[in-house]
């Protein structure tokens, strides 16, 4: 992709602290009100003593699991993170993208997704990646749908390889 913006880089082991940062940012996790233990704010406690077990499991997990933080190339800083993990009932990779809330509308999450999604495909062999998420989430909404995605039901958005190749050479 030309005039890239953003990168992505795998932390190491040290450079968690960004997530912990991200994660305990509410303007960035205010789609997270409501899903799972937040204490209603949205962000996510990512404690340090939990650091090893989760590094492990995400970041040493390939092919099961990738992990990047999303890096603004001028400035070398990360603006986000990105994941995909295995789903064998659905047997492709749901998505994972997050951008801090102070570096949206710059075009980051559309760049990261499509880095992400040349992971899936070219480096993991996915055919097919999805995400999960309602339509009331606008702006997700329009990133997925610039990228290719195609919602399959009221929570689901996926892409396939074929797909995503086919339009790639247009």
């Amino acid at each position: 992709m030309e005039n890239n913006k953003v990168e992505l880089k795998t932390p190491k082991f040290e450079e968690l602290d960004y997530r912990r940062k991200l994660l305990s940012d509410r303007e960035t996790m205010t789609y997270n009100i409501g899903y799972g233990d937040t204490d209603g704010t949205g962000c996510i406690d990512f404690k340090e003593n939990t650091w090893r077990d989760w590094f492990f499991r995400w970041v040493d997990n390939i092919p099961e699991r990738y992990y990047a933080y999303i890096i603004k190339i001028d400035e070398n800083i990360p603006v986000g993170e990105v994941a995909l993990r295995y789903v064998s009932e659905k047997k492709s990779y749901c998505v994972n993208i997050l951008v801090e809330a102070r570096h949206r509308g710059n075009g980051f999450s559309e760049q990261a997704l499509r880095l992400l999604i040349d992971v899936a495909f070219n480096e993991l062999g996915a055919d097919k990646v999805f995400d999960d998420f309602p339509k009331s989430r606008k702006s997700a909404e329009k990133v997925f749908e610039k990228v290719g995605f195609k919602r399959v039901s009221d929570e689901i958005v996926e892409l396939t390889k074929q797909y995503y190749l086919s339009k790639q050479t247009v």
